[in-house]
């Protein structure tokens, strides 16, 4: 390299050439040829990280969603835990005001309170509250299905009629029960409407005791029959539309059979008497009672609906 340098100083060479020599020159010599060293690169200020703020906490693979996805998705994730009961909160929340709330909102169709979900027969107008752990009775859904069926068939009546069970024609089911699952009946809650005559009122029956009585007397536990029943209290109340309710208590034993603690509760409206019939076993009082009771106690018919001027 220091022989080419030196042939670059003894012989002319054109513009071009010299400041090529002078490079391969100055590259050996280590000379920047009086030029001022280029100034090292600036380093950038590292951003300063708030810890504080989560949508600028560096994860793995990058940053958190922006603050607007993160409340987006913090109000999804709350609406679902709230939809889906996650972890009973929506039950707790509902009871803080007693669940007057969610019986004003009818959430307790839905979600439990206090231990008690709410059935709502609009068709029949009526409604109460059962323990949130007992199923509805599916055998009753499917004979009702039965019957809209029968009452849609193209056969003659005496087609039509044959076809009904014989053991229970004349009879008249529950248009609700609610038991435990796998329970044998013995535990449960049931509605039945039935025809009267129009104009019935309740008071006609008498005081409650005298319904009560009467109740047991051709009902429960007729003359004749292998059964026997004790009538432990009768009572009334109206609710705030003015339906008046006789509600019964009262144990009911057949002999060699069962024992069963039952709550009753009867109301009319138009030609259709209500009763509810609330039954534990005798044996299992102490534990079931409460729900047994409470259930009586939520019965109540709702508004009829407005009728439409012509």
């Amino acid at each position: 390299m220091s022989a080419q340098a030196g042939s670059c100083r003894r012989t002319p060479l054109p513009a071009i050439a010299r400041r090529r020599c002078g490079a391969i020159r100055r590259a050996a010599t280590g000379d920047s040829g009086g030029a001022p060293p280029p100034p090292p690169p600036q380093q950038q200020p590292e951003p300063q990280i708030r810890l504080s703020d989560p949508a600028q906490t560096v994860i793995a693979g990058g940053r958190l969603p922006s603050r607007r996805r993160l409340i987006g998705g913090g109000l999804t994730a709350a609406a679902v835990a709230l939809g889906g009961n996650l972890g009973g909160v929506t039950s707790a929340l509902l009871a803080l005001d007693g669940g007057r709330l969610a019986g004003r909102l009818r959430l307790d169709v839905l979600v439990p309170v206090k231990g008690l979900k709410r059935c709502v027969d609009a068709a029949n107008g009526f409604e109460f509250s059962y323990p949130a752990a007992w199923l509805g009775d599916q055998t009753l859904v499917r004979r009702a299905a039965q019957r809209a069926e029968l009452a849609r068939g193209l056969d003659p009546p005496p087609l039509r009629g044959a076809a009904v069970d014989p053991r229970r024609r004349g009879g008249i089911d529950p248009v609700v029960a609610f038991g435990p699952a796998g329970s044998t009946g013995e535990l449960n809650v049931s509605v039945i409407a039935a025809p009267i005559t129009p104009g019935f009122r309740l008071e006609s029956l008498g005081s409650p005791a005298d319904a009560a009585l009467r109740f047991l007397n051709t009902t429960v536990a007729p003359p004749g029959s292998d059964r026997t029943a004790e009538l432990l209290a009768a009572s009334e109340r109206r609710d705030d539309a003015g339906n008046l309710y006789y509600t019964f208590e009262f144990t009911v034993r057949k002999e060699g059979g069962f024992f069963r603690h039952n709550v009753s509760v009867l109301a009319s409206r138009g030609d259709v008497l209500f009763t509810l019939n609330a039954q534990c076993p005798e044996a299992r009082w102490g534990a079931e009672g409460r729900g047994v009771s409470a259930a009586a106690a939520t019965f109540r018919l709702l508004p009829a609906p407005a009728r439409r001027r012509q």
